[in-house]
């Protein structure tokens, strides 16, 4: 599997913000312990059914993600989100290792 989505957000991030090589290498570091926290969250509140928390995790992970153009996987996230507000859990676990599966580049 090649690393597709932090393809995507260095393009992005060098397009919108003009860094440097060094700069983005520094930024995208930052971005990626972010994410593991929020993705250890988010998958600690799936687990524990805590649909508050999946809320806020999911929402603060879509606009990470959207941040980053990686608007495909904020939608992933915002399916989370809204399953979550609907308190239909049904989905949420297969989102979330979507969500693992194709961030694994970044985490």
């Amino acid at each position: 599997m090649g690393c597709e989505q932090l393809e995507i957000a260095q393009r992005y991030l060098t397009d919108q913000l003009a860094l440097s090589p060094i700069e983005l290498g520094g930024f995208i570091k930052e971005v990626t312990n972010s994410l593991q926290v929020l993705m250890d969250r988010l998958d600690e509140a799936i687990d524990e059914g805590d649909f508050e928390e999946i809320i806020i995790s999911a929402h603060t992970l879509k606009g990470c993600l959207g941040n980053l153009g990686l608007v495909e996987m904020s939608m992933v996230a915002k399916n989370i989100e809204l399953g979550a507000q609907s308190t239909s859990p049904a989905h949420l676990g297969c989102y979330f290792m979507r969500l693992k599966r194709e961030l694994a580049c970044l985490l």
